[in-house]
């Protein structure tokens, strides 16, 4: 998930700057003798703070919120998705500690039916209104419903095949206990995997679907 959310390119920029660039300037401008030396040291450790700052803050704002079930398929949120407004008229806050697993009822006021379809035109949707979210369990029907078995998705990625296995026995389950529904992060859209008879979660298969 960190990949397809760009997560990895801001983890190697942090660290490049702190562990490579920082050291890097610190050779360049050390001179026992330099009159103005701790300034310069100074003005680095400022800018490798700063750089360190933003890094950090850009990947909060980057991270995942919620990973949710829409019936027929999945949406993984992200916190800058989701405006302050519906944020207050949930009555809720972030999730600080990874994304919050949640089920998506359908809007039925008028302005959350406008609002939903508006947030659709540009890659959204109602999976972006903490205030329908409810419990996941309560969408197991749905997701059940609207799953597919993995005998196509083999037969479409015949040479992936043993990826995809690889991936179901780490994660408990086989081509018989488990079905998928696809994931959309961003632009790519994944297989999200769920248990065929509780729709357990399972996880996110690296793996991008052929739309």
């Amino acid at each position: 998930m960190l990949r397809a959310i760009g997560g990895y390119e801001i983890f190697f920029l942090i660290v490049g700057i702190d562990v490579v660039l920082g050291p890097a300037l610190t050779l360049v401008v050390f001179n026992p003798k330099k009159k103005w030396l701790v300034l310069d040291l100074l003005v680095i450790v400022v800018l490798q703070m700063s750089a360190f700052v933003y890094g950090v803050s850009t990947l909060l704002e980057a991270r995942p919120a919620y990973i949710a079930a829409l019936g027929k398929s999945f949406q993984v949120i992200q916190c800058s998705e989701i405006t302050d407004g519906n944020l207050a008229k949930a009555k809720t806050t972030l999730p600080l500690w990874g994304p919050k697993l949640v089920g998506v009822k359908d809007p039925t006021e008028y302005v959350d039916i406008s609002a939903a379809q508006a947030m659709e035109s540009v890659g959204g949707g109602k999976g972006h209104m903490p205030h329908l979210h409810i419990p996941y369990a309560d969408m197991k029907d749905e997701i059940l419903k609207n799953a597919e078995d993995f005998d196509a998705l083999e037969k479409d990625n015949e040479d992936k095949k043993a990826d995809i296995q690889a991936w179901l026995k780490a994660n408990d389950c086989d081509e018989k206990t488990c079905k998928y529904q696809a994931i959309k992060i961003r632009v790519s859209t994944f297989p999200v995997v769920v248990d065929a008879k509780t729709a357990a979660y399972k996880g996110i298969m690296p793996l991008t679907l052929k739309m």
